[in-house]
């Protein structure tokens, strides 16, 4: 076999080409992939990990409120500091050129602390609840801002120091402060150190400019430097019966951990009791807005159907059958995956936005009914007489309840194509379900109104399961950041293909659930972590490493494609119990006076 440094020899040298040699990295790296080894030193659950710049060193900080420092990639620890919180650590990052490291955790505060001495400089207690997460600048690792539950952000400058106020006004610090949110993530732009994306306990993503706003008591408003919020579309029109469960028990998804690709332009997304969203960060499609398609007038005028001309590649063409054969045995998730790995090629095909559209609908996940609607609107957009592509649109637009909307189509649609339930058995079946559901009084759903200027998603990743802990993460990765990754609450992390959102590979990475999954920023090298008090090291392999009771039983969760797929199908299923962090036992106890909330205790999940 050949070595790392003869294949780097041929890849420099011999110009291989650029696609051949993307593919055999990884196909080698995903093959190959396996545990190179467990580091230990925590006595409690590892809620966050950081890799320094160069990729030699790590940080890691646990509920055991420590601070380690390895050098993964020798497998040694190199120094173990005493941060002194009162509670859990839920942020570590290095400053001062990696000389010195700030950390942030459940007692509200954010702890500037020295490498060298292991001893903590400066302790600041500005927050009033839990510290999440903390962000440095790509450019200025000297200045440091920190989210927190009690719904702000603030700003320090470790050269400066700080001193926290002692008055009822609080510190002047605060950068962002929102009402009835709490933050759970924020991170900086890696090419443009002014941009800064936010995540809270709601599902609007957020990002700001720094330039616009001002360090106050108060901090700035919800709207005051912000630039952009992004939403999943299918979130702006929730159901009359989701309204009221919200309203009763369930506090909607939370963003639990967002961040910019390398590039800038794109932002990553992992929404507790959902799935994962990609969002172009400038140029980015608005949400779909159903009262301007209401208010809007269709032309029906009589016209014939477009005729479906699509031609592929063979392979393209293959893999579109293999789509259409799951589709028959109604194996709708292994459809869609084929679907959409040939519209990533192909992303101008009605026939394949048709076909995938139809998939969504019966399989019928979260956000596949928007899904499919956004199909339609786009297959509409290149061929406007496409009957198949309308037919879609009424059948999304029923299946999100928006039936008033489907009636009104569906007579524009008989008209336009001089179609009538009487002859046509799929157009009275549809016609029937939603003049039944109107009969009724089922309620069409009432659009928020806080979606407006809302950016939708690009890219949608299922598969996963994030409804126990609020730390989840989700990361890119590759050569050119082609994949992303994340934890689940199944046990596993998870790989995707960040242009068609196939999972490519699933692997076992806790006996529990996986938080923190973060890539070396230079080398193939996976750090995860858990609710284990280890952190663990994966790399390509060519053999696998003897590494005693800590070896792996299933390293690769995949090998059987069935067993993929059964993973896949039950994270839906728990995903679809919409139980999103374990908020429900809180809220009971709180009323049966057992707990009161604002004191609840700290641990690896989540308030």
């Amino acid at each position: 076999m050949k070595s790392h440094l003869n294949a780097l020899y041929e890849r420099q040298l011999k110009n291989w080409d650029g696609g051949a040699s993307k593919r055999a990295w990884a196909d080698y790296f995903f093959n190959k992939l396996n545990l190179e080894t467990t580091l230990k030193c925590h006595g409690g659950c590892v809620n966050c990990l950081q890799w320094c710049k160069a990729g030699r060193y790590l940080l890691s900080g646990s509920d055991d409120k420590n601070v380690c420092l390895w050098e993964p990639l020798e497998h040694k620890l190199l120094a173990r500091i005493p941060s002194h919180h009162g509670e859990n650590i839920f942020s570590v990052k290095f400053v001062n050129k990696e000389k010195q490291v700030i950390s942030g955790a459940g007692d509200g505060e954010v702890r500037h602390l020295d490498i060298a001495s292991t001893s903590v400089l400066s302790a600041w207690r500005c927050h009033r609840h839990r510290v999440k997460r903390c962000c440095t600048l790509e450019d200025d690792d000297n200045l440091v801002i920190s989210s927190s539950e009690d719904g702000t952000a603030r700003q320090f400058d470790i050269r400066e120091g700080h001193t926290c106020s002692s008055t009822d006004s609080g510190c002047s610090n605060t950068l962002i402060r929102l009402a009835n949110c709490s933050i759970k993530s924020i991170n900086s732009n890696p090419m443009r150190t002014h941009l800064l994306c936010v995540g809270a306990s709601d599902d609007i993503a957020r990002v700001y400019d720094r330039r616009y706003l001002s360090l106050t008591h108060a901090g700035g408003s919800n709207s005051t430097g912000e630039l952009y919020r992004y939403l999943p579309g299918h979130l702006a029109y929730p159901t009359v019966d989701e309204q009221e469960e919200e309203n009763r028990f369930y506090t909607g998804p939370s963003i639990t951990w967002c961040t910019f690709d390398p590039t800038g332009n794109f932002l990553l997304c992992n929404m507790g009791g959902e799935q994962i969203y990609l969002y172009d960060v400038k140029d980015g499609e608005k949400v779909v807005n159903l009262e301007i398609m209401s208010s809007e007038a269709e032309e029906d005028q009589q016209t014939t159907p477009s005729v479906q001309t699509d031609e592929f590649d063979p392979k393209t063409a293959a893999i579109k059958e293999e789509g259409n054969r799951h589709y028959n045995v109604s194996d709708f998730q292994r459809a869609v995956t084929a679907y959409s790995k040939c519209l990533a090629l192909y992303p101008n095909s009605v026939v394949l936005l048709n076909n995938r559209a139809q998939a969504y609908l019966k399989r019928g996940w979260k956000g596949d009914h928007y899904a499919a609607l956004r199909d339609s609107i786009i297959a509409l957009s290149l061929d406007p007489n496409n009957e198949k592509a309308h037919f879609r649109q009424i059948q999304s637009l029923h299946a999100m309840k928006y039936n008033k909307l489907a009636k009104t189509k569906l007579k524009t649609f008989q008209n336009k194509f001089s179609r009538t339930p009487a002859t046509d058995p799929a157009l009275k079946t549809l016609w029937d379900n939603v003049s039944s559901a109107i009969e009724n009084g089922q309620k069409d759903p009432q659009s928020r109104t806080d979606i407006l200027d809302c950016v939708d998603y690009t890219r949608r990743y299922t598969g996963h399961c994030n409804c126990k802990t609020d730390i989840k993460e989700a990361n890119f990765f590759g050569p050119d950041q082609e994949y992303i990754m994340a934890g689940s609450d199944d046990k596993h992390f998870f790989f995707w293909d960040r242009h068609t959102s196939q999972v490519l590979k699933v692997y076992k990475g806790d006996h529990s659930l996986v938080n923190c999954v973060q890539p070396n920023p230079h080398l193939p090298v996976i750090a995860t972590s858990g609710l284990e008090k280890v952190v663990k090291l994966w790399s390509p392999q060519s053999h696998i490493p003897d590494l005693g009771e800590d070896a792996p039983r299933e390293p690769l969760m995949n090998d059987d494609e069935m067993s993929l797929w059964e993973i896949v199908m039950k994270n839906q299923a728990m995903m679809d119990s919409r139980e999103p962090f374990p908020t429900f036992a809180m809220i009971q106890n709180a009323m049966l006076g057992m707990l009161d909330p604002d004191s609840f205790q700290n641990s690896c999940n989540p308030s």
